[in-house]
């Protein structure tokens, strides 16, 4: 029986090593690809890996507006955080604030004139860089395999919303 198979030291790497590196070999290739889709962004846009995110996320929504609350889950900050970004992506005149007719704790983000206009080219960037480094790389059936993946990981992993 191989180390592998046991755990114990012997002929090959342990369960633990391998275990260990497929998860880093994970993130490396996250990793790496994430700064050159980010290095692409940060050419034309002066935006933060967070408010890349929460603009991206927010051009996907119906009408392109959605509740606070959501796009802090989405995008996994506490809804403090997710304040202080939307605080941000405010001042810097690409969203606004919206209160929900319906239920008053409830409060819309959504695009500005030029807001709508930054996240249209924005989009429309990262689509052709993750094209130019993730989908040509890997070919349109692996790319959504791992994007599956990931999803499942991610719901997985994420903590239990009441």
């Amino acid at each position: 029986m191989s180390e592998q198979q046991t755990g114990r030291p012997g002929a090959g790497p342990s369960t633990d090593d391998h275990a260990v590196e497929l998860w880093g070999r994970v993130i490396n290739g996250f990793e790496v690809t994430n700064r050159r889709i980010h290095a692409a962004i940060n050419q034309e846009f002066s935006l933060t890996e967070a408010e890349v995110q929460v603009l991206l996320n927010l051009h996907r929504q119906p009408e392109h507006r959605a509740p606070m609350a959501k796009l802090a889950q989405a995008a996994s900050f506490s809804t403090g955080g997710f304040t202080k970004l939307a605080d941000k992506l405010t001042q810097r005149g690409y969203v606004s604030r919206a209160a929900c007719a319906d239920d008053r704790r409830v409060t819309f983000l959504e695009f500005t004139a030029e807001g709508r206009e930054v996240a249209d080219r924005l989009t429309a960037l990262t689509a052709r860089t993750n094209h130019e480094v993730f989908i040509d790389v890997l070919g349109e059936e692996r790319a959504a395999l791992v994007a599956e993946a990931m999803t499942e990981l991610f719901r997985a992993n994420s903590p239990a919303v009441d």
